[in-house]
C-alpha cells in the first residue's frame, strides 16, 4: 500500500486523487483497528469473518466496511504488481505510459466508471519514460532498481493471491 501511495504521489498532481483515495482507505482500516471491535481487525481473515457474520460488508454504516476498503486497496495492488512486472520485462525504449495504460485496461478499469477511466488515461499519458520513472521512484542506480522489481513482484504475488482467495471464498469480490 505504501508503495502504491508513493508511486502516485511522486507522479504528479494528476495522480494526487488516487493517492488521496488510498490514504482514505488506509484511514478507514486504521479506524476499524482502533475501534471497539478492533480485535476482529487483526488479520484479513478475522476482519472478513467478523464483517460477514455481522452483515457489515453489504449494509451502509457510518464508517465504511473494512472489507470494502481493503478490496479497493487489493485491486490497486493487483495493478501495481502487474505494472511493475511488465516494466521489468520491457525494453528501455518502451514508454511507461503505454505499459501503465495496458495494465490499467487489464486490471482496474474493470471496476471504474467511464469518467474515471478517462481521467486515469490522461494521468497515465503524463507518465515519464521508463528510465525517468525509475529515477523518480528509486534512489538506486537504474539497473539495480530494475533488478529489484522481480523480487518485489515475487514477494507481492502470494499476498495478493491469498487475499484474493479469502475474498472469493466469502463471495466478496464484487462489493459495491
Amino acid at each position: 500500500v505504501f508503495i502504491l501511495n508513493r508511486f502516485f504521489r511522486l507522479n504528479g498532481r494528476l495522480f494526487g486523487f488516487v493517492a488521496d483515495d488510498l490514504e482514505e482507505k488506509i484511514h478507514i482500516l486504521e479506524s476499524h483497528m482502533k475501534g471497539s471491535n478492533g480485535q476482529h481487525y487483526t488479520t484479513v481473515q478475522s476482519m472478513i469473518d467478523f464483517e460477514v457474520a455481522n452483515n457489515i460488508t453489504k449494509v451502509k454504516h457510518t464508517l465504511p466496511s473494512g472489507s470494502r476498503s481493503l478490496l479497493r486497496l487489493h485491486r490497486g495492488l493487483e495493478f501495481i504488481l502487474e505494472f511493475m512486472g511488465r516494466l521489468g520485462k520491457s525494453s528501455d525504449d518502451m514508454r511507461s505510459s503505454t505499459i501503465a495504460a495496458e495494465t490499467y485496461k487489464d486490471t482496474l478499469s474493470n471496476y471504474h466508471p467511464w469518467i474515471i477511466q478517462k481521467m486515469a488515461g490522461l494521468a497515465m499519458y503524463m507518465l515519464p519514460s521508463r528510465r525517468k520513472l525509475f529515477e523518480t521512484m528509486c534512489k538506486h542506480y537504474y539497473t539495480h532498481a530494475l533488478g529489484l522489481l522481480d523480487s518485489l513482484v515475487a514477494a507481492g504475488k502470494p499476498i495478493y493471491a491469498k487475499t484474493q482467495d479469502i475474498f472469493a471464498y466469502h463471495n466478496l469480490l464484487d462489493l459495491p
